[in-house]
């Protein structure tokens, strides 16, 4: 497979020019502006997972949707466990009643995210994580990045069609949007941070239709990301899977007072330092093509550091890239997921033994997060797991399995990706347009198993300075108010340059 979609010319895609040209430049600019207070109104919506209450942050999108004269749809199947959905009719649904949602040709638009967040331990934070502050530059909060940020992108690209069809004399409830071929579907749901089983799962099972589209883009793609002097747009076209452990591992109680090798805990220090050690790089063809289009565009000094990458790697040596990293204009953050996306990963993450203080404890129970590429399972995980555990302790481990979750992998030659990297390359000609392997989850897990394709493409122009991938799940998370007027601008294109008329 190669790498066609990702160099695709503005001029190729958008032959007639970005739809976004055509629009009123203080009204395009206004619903940019606008983005981030409904991002701010989002985040003050607290849906920290578990519990969730994503039916607070789904009563605001649907007072924004009212607004512009739409209809949304509630499904609350677990009480507080929101989800919402609108769709925006396309010429070629209106004319077709019996038009298959999925129609490779005419087939839905969806655009979808999730609406619950992770806790935020005030530790560290310089802002109150929930009360959506706009300053510096920046709407600051739990969520801003993961993922309300990219819903208020994905509202902006609604009203801006709301507003086609208003001006055209249409009710965008109801009538056609002037100039969308495609319906356009939008979708938040509960529960993503934990699986999405009380959330997307249950969507797709009781309300499908929100869901029937023939292409689907989400979080998490489109975001600048500067590295040895290039600026580089990754589109997420996979992403891996999870497995689970839970390993409980035996030894000997006794007294303090007279230690030896068989207590749990050191054996399970010992586990620990085994299963962490990264492994070997193992190309699918998502990572394969990631490092081509890297090797194709970074310089010869850089390319030095990425081989370092391809090899056996220890932890020292990761503490070097590391260490050189912001020297070669990469962040640190960034090698790390470059790390992570070579090769299935195992992670300790809780470890439990002991008593009281004068006990050799003779158990102890440990916890490891797996993160495996596509083509591997649950069963290829778990003797990886063994054959780094080692047979001189083997014997006293056993594990079970908590959770597991498949990877998920989308053609890399769908005409989406063409269009997503034509728009941003006619707004950064220089662009370095990417295939990206996520190292989480994302609900891309129900939505691609249930036969739609899913691509993340959250589009940010993100400053070189700024930490974005640090901003998942961290604190002081926040996004520019810049880089959200530029995702509905890319965003906006997209949706045209894909589902309009041609």
């Amino acid at each position: 497979m190669g790498n066609e979609q990702f160099v695709a010319s503005a001029d190729e895609r958008f032959p007639h020019g970005l739809p976004s040209a055509s629009l009123d430049a203080a009204a395009l600019a206004a619903v940019g502006r606008d983005a981030a207070d409904q991002l701010a109104e989002l985040i003050r919506a607290e849906s920290v997972n578990p519990p969730g209450n994503e039916t607070r942050p789904a009563r605001v999108l649907i007072e924004l949707l009212k607004r512009e004269g739409l209809q949304p749809e509630f499904y609350e199947p677990i009480p507080g466990r929101g989800n919402v959905s609108v769709r925006l009719r396309g010429e070629y649904g209106a004319a077709d009643a019996n038009l298959d949602p999925r129609d490779a040709a005419r087939g839905a638009l969806l655009l979808f995210a999730h609406l619950d967040v992770v806790p935020a331990n005030q530790d560290g934070w310089t802002v109150d994580p929930f009360a959506g502050e706009i300053k510096e530059g920046y709407v600051w909060g739990r969520g801003a990045v993961d993922m309300k940020g990219a819903l208020a992108v994905q509202v902006g690209v609604i009203r801006l069609l709301c507003a086609r069809a208003r001006a055209a004399g249409r009710n965008p409830a109801v009538d056609p949007i002037p100039g969308l071929g495609r319906d356009i579907i939008l979708t938040a749901t509960a529960d993503e941070e934990a699986g999405g089983l009380d959330g997307i799962a249950l969507v797709l099972r009781d309300h499908p239709s929100w869901l029937d589209a023939a292409v689907a883009l989400t979080e998490a793609g489109g975001m600048t990301i500067t590295a040895a002097g290039r600026r580089i747009y990754p589109l997420q076209v996979a992403e891996k899977g999870f497995a689970r452990f839970a390993l409980s591992i035996s030894g000997r109680w006794g007294h303090a007072s007279m230690p030896d090798s068989d207590n749990a805990l050191l054996r399970a220090a010992a586990v620990v330092e085994r299963v962490s050690v990264p492994g070997p790089v193992q190309f699918v063809p998502e990572n394969r093509a990631l490092v081509d289009a890297l090797k194709a565009a970074l310089p010869t000094a850089a390319l030095a550091r990425l081989d370092g990458l391809l090899g056996e790697i220890t932890f020292d040596d990761a503490k070097e890239l590391n260490a050189a990293a912001p020297a070669a204009g990469c962040a640190p953050e960034l090698l790390r997921a470059l790390r992570a996306v070579l090769r299935d990963t195992f992670a300790p993450t809780i470890i439990a033994s002991g008593i009281r203080e004068n006990v050799l404890p003779g158990a102890a129970k440990l916890t490891v997060d797996s993160r495996i590429l596509p083509g591997a399972t649950r069963e290829s995980a778990e003797r990886a797991l063994f054959e780094r555990i080692g047979p001189d302790l083997a014997p006293f481990v056993t594990v079970d399995s908590i959770d597991v979750g498949g990877a998920v992998s989308n053609p890399m030659d769908h005409e989406i990706l063409g269009i997503c990297a034509a728009a941003i390359r006619a707004r950064d000609p220089e662009a370095i347009v990417i295939p990206a392997v996520a190292p989480y989850a994302t609900d891309a897990k129900i939505t691609v198993p249930a036969g739609i394709p899913t691509y993340g493409f959250s589009p940010y122009l993100l400053d070189p300075k700024e930490r974005f991938m640090e901003r998942f799940h961290g604190v002081d998370e926040r996004v520019s108010l810049e880089a959200l007027a530029w995702g509905v601008e890319v965003l906006y294109d997209v949706v045209l340059g894909y589902a309009g008329t041609r």
